[in-house]
């Protein structure tokens, strides 16, 4: 029998009531971002490193965004082309990758586009971003769902959100749209841009445990595609490619290879959650059949959340097209190198790629960034301005960070007025992200 206490407990309740009809709470700050994937994080932490009060806002119920809750667990565009890994983004990518590089969570792979990505474990980078956040006093705002903008004179003013505790209201001097969605801009009533063409779908990604990973080793990735394409019609599966990776001796196995609706629409998107749920049912039926040497015993220990592409996105000053992309060309206001390939996901069975050389880099313009309508809002990450097939390029998580860190800087740089930034000093300051190590 336990030991009884003969301490004094306080049994007794008070009652509350939620005072509707009260002024929400009003938060001031410098700096906004809303959206805390990869994109939002890199811009709160190199505006509080430059000096400036940021709250750094996420509707999920903790930070990270789609690059720790979609189980994406691959960075892409760190890397230029080529048979050797030549990094072209730094920033808060270096501390990433040496931070998790000596707890052994990131892992270097080849890619199949001449170029490279890394493997990382999203509950490390969930740590990494939660203790770098508190480390520089980023102010996180968790479980706050935008509902409503305020612009006045070619300004947002404020934004207000929906928590469970309360609804805040955030004045900022300026904002930072990290949200994939461009859902600042669209609650603002600005104009924002949609695929013209239908749906670019997302991907429902999940980790398996219990695969054979000596067995997994043996089967190459072009009898894994033949295999779908001849066969995934039966299972159900209407995507013909995939990747599956297993970090050694993690005990986990990586799975995309699907593609689901990631719509606009509330319940639409509500519905799509339990389709992307029954996708990667089918994908390990299959693999549990058509692989079983290395698949027979695996089941699902994480279902991701629903990873969405290109949904919505500014209409900024400036559209990057896909014809700046092939051809390579160097913006003056350039405040990004990419090298990642064209990669648009537009159809259910397919991905449409152009890949390119080793010698290729293509820019991100900062106008890109700046929206049309207002002068103290940026957007960072895949709701900049670009046609379809642009985005497709730049939407990955190196361009991502590399975009954060030019917000940052450019905020630092006008006091958040950003029709007319100063480039040159601004290019200076990103010297390392454009190549330029005669301006670091």
């Amino acid at each position: 029998m336990p030991p009884v206490t003969t301490r004094a407990i306080d049994a007794g309740t008070i009652i509350r009531r939620n005072l509707r009809d009260a002024p929400p709470r009003v938060l001031t700050t410098d700096l906004c971002v809303v959206g805390s994937g990869i994109a939002g994080v890199s811009a709160a932490l190199e505006a509080a490193r430059l000096g400036h009060r940021v709250v750094l806002v996420e509707a999920g119920g903790s930070l990270g965004g789609q690059s720790v809750a979609a189980q994406i667990n691959t960075f892409c565009g760190f890397y230029a082309n080529g048979p050797t890994p030549r990094q072209i983004v730094f920033g808060i990518a270096d501390e990433i990758l040496a931070d998790l590089g000596k707890t052994g969570d990131v892992m270097l792979l080849r890619s199949r586009h001449n170029s490279f990505v890394v493997h990382y474990h999203s509950v490390a980078l969930q740590r990494w971003i939660e203790r770098a956040t508190s480390r520089e006093s980023v102010t996180p705002l968790l479980g706050a769902a935008l509902f409503d903008a305020r612009v006045e004179d070619e300004r947002l003013v404020s934004i207000s959100v929906a928590t469970r505790a309360g609804i805040l209201r955030i004045e900022a001097e300026a904002f930072v749209d990290a949200t994939g969605d461009a859902a600042v801009a669209w609650m603002s009533g600005l104009a924002t841009r949609e695929p013209a063409a239908g749906p670019i779908y997302g991907s429902q990604n999940g980790i398996l445990r219990n695969v054979d990973e000596q067995a997994l080793a043996a089967i190459d990735r072009a009898t894994l595609r033949s295999r779908l394409v001849a066969k995934g019609c039966a299972y159900g599966l209407d995507r013909s490619d995939a990747f599956i990776f297993t970090a050694p001796g993690s005990g986990e196995t990586l799975v995309n290879m699907t593609h689901v609706e990631t719509p606009l629409d509330p319940i639409h998107a509500s519905e799509m959650v339990a389709v992307g749920h029954d996708k990667m049912d089918l994908a390990l039926d299959f693999l549990r059949a058509e692989f079983p040497e290395a698949f027979s015993r695996a089941v699902v220990s994480i279902y991701g959340a629903l990873g969405a592409r290109q949904t919505r996105w500014f209409k900024s000053r400036c559209q990057l097209s896909a014809d700046d992309v092939r051809a390579g060309t160097i913006f003056e206001d350039a405040i990004a190198h990419c090298a990642w390939p064209i990669e648009l996901h537009n159809s259910l069975d397919q991905i449409y790629f152009e890949a390119f050389d080793e010698e290729h880099i293509h820019t991100i313009p900062f106008r890109c960034m700046v929206h049309d309508e207002v002068v103290n809002l940026l957007a960072v990450g895949r709701c900049v301005d670009g046609d379809a097939l642009a985005l497709s390029s730049i939407r990955v998580m190196g361009p991502c960070i590399a975009m954060g860190a030019a917000a940052a800087h450019a905020f630092d740089l006008t006091g958040g007025r950003f029709d007319a930034p100063p480039v040159g000093r601004l290019r200076r300051r990103l010297a390392a992200n454009l190549g330029l190590a005669q301006l670091a």
